[in-house]
């Protein structure tokens, strides 16, 4: 569960907690809060609420002691109700089958995505938790994914025009992200430090959060501009189009999206095969995070086509051989950034007072930080030796032939 909540309606969420619960249980708003009783009038749960920007209004149910089975028939018949889960919530399948138009499909696709975007937007622009900006980020990566594996779909302008805008986009995010992440995770770092090095890191978080400002600002100042504007009205109106406009011109126009889908997978995942096939543990931390962003096309294009039109007894597994891969290549990612970011900070706080301590605990930490990505490297191996197998190849080609 996020620290938004663990479920969530884009209703009154008093009413509709009453409509939801009606007939077994009472609810109530008292000066604590929302409560929940039973039929004998005993108190079994406290829900507590918060409203975001944009309509959404998150629900956490905390059950009273000895009434846990009632709060997980409460979740039940809120699920039920139409409340939506932390993963429902995220979620960006949309129904298709294999034999329908590619075109229709993938604009269903990028038609929900749009739709997260915009369920988060207003959050992301209040700052009302992290999580709606990570969300907003996601729906804005996988669109770029889609638009990169199902390109021929797309009049050849309007993809190139796009692509570059969702890339814009996302650049603008980037920064505000990172540094909430940073952020977050300030202790969990500075723990990584010796001990008696520890407490002489302190001067890099409000560093941290002055750029956290600063980056916020510039983020706040993008998303509200004439351009994302206009980058989501035009898009908006390419999606209404593709399903509707005449396919001749491009290869895949007429193809379904079961053969299309196929086709990417296979060749996202010969391309990860060659790709971490030339790695060595010499390999530059390029290679690794170049290996990283084609596994992410590939995940997205499993989740948002894959899992819905492939036999899930080779999808599942697939996807969970590789997040284990993804998992490894992360943390070396995350450690070489944050090797970056050091460096970087370190710069600034040379004339702070008591800089001098802060870079000698920093560099004490970064040495902490590279043994953590040599030993990711180090792991790597046998995780891409499970992906890339050649009894998982003769399976990927055989599933999505």
């Amino acid at each position: 569960m996020s620290g938004r909540g663990e479920l969530v309606t884009f209703e009154s969420p008093l009413g509709a907690l009453g409509s939801a619960l009606d007939g077994d249980y009472t609810v109530l708003s008292t000066d604590d809060g929302i409560v929940v009783r039973d039929e004998l009038e005993k108190l079994v749960c406290r829900i507590t609420i918060s409203t975001a920007p944009g309509g959404s209004s998150w629900l956490t149910v905390d059950p009273l002691k000895g009434y846990g089975r009632d709060a997980e028939r409460i979740r039940r018949r809120l699920l039920a109700a139409g409340f939506l889960s932390e993963a429902g919530w995220k979620n960006a399948q949309v129904p298709m089958v294999a034999d329908e138009r590619a075109a229709v499909a993938v604009a269903r696709v990028l038609l929900r995505l749009l739709q997260i975007m915009d369920a988060n937007l207003p959050a992301v622009l209040a700052d009302a938790d992290v999580e709606f900006l990570h969300d907003y980020r996601v729906a804005i990566r996988r669109t770029r994914s889609v638009l990169r594996e199902m390109h021929a779909v797309f009049d050849a302008e309007d993809l190139k025009r796009m692509r570059a805008e969702f890339k814009w986009l996302q650049d603008q995010t980037s920064a505000t992200r990172d540094l909430d992440v940073y952020l977050h995770e300030f202790d969990e770092l500075r723990s990584l430090a010796p001990a008696s090095a520890r407490a002489d890191l302190e001067p890099l978080e409000p560093l941290l959060r002055q750029r956290h400002r600063l980056a916020r600002m510039a983020m706040e100042a993008a998303l509200t501009s004439t351009r994302t504007q206009g980058l989501r009205a035009e898009w908006w109106e390419i999606l209404q189009a593709l399903a509707l406009a005449d396919p001749g011109g491009r290869p895949d126009g007429t193809r379904t999206i079961g053969k299309l889908a196929a086709k990417r997978i296979r060749k996202v995942h010969r391309k990860m095969v060659r790709m971490g096939s030339a790695i060595t543990a010499d390999s530059q931390p390029d290679q690794y995070h170049e290996l990283r962003k084609k596994g992410k096309e590939l995940r997205y294009l499993l989740e948002l086509f894959g899992a819905l039109l492939f036999d899930p007894e080779v999808v599942r597994p697939l996807i969970k051989t590789l997040k284990g891969l993804q998992d490894v290549l992360g943390l070396h990612q995350d450690r070489e950034v944050q090797i970056e970011m050091l460096r970087e900070l370190g710069h600034d706080l040379v004339s702070r007072s008591g800089g001098p301590r802060a870079l000698m605990a920093i560099g004490t930490l970064i040495d902490r930080l590279e043994h953590d990505a040599a030993q990711a490297r180090g792991r790597f191996a046998v995780s891409f030796e499970e992906f890339a197998s050649e009894a998982q190849c003769k399976l990927v080609a055989k599933a999505f032939g």
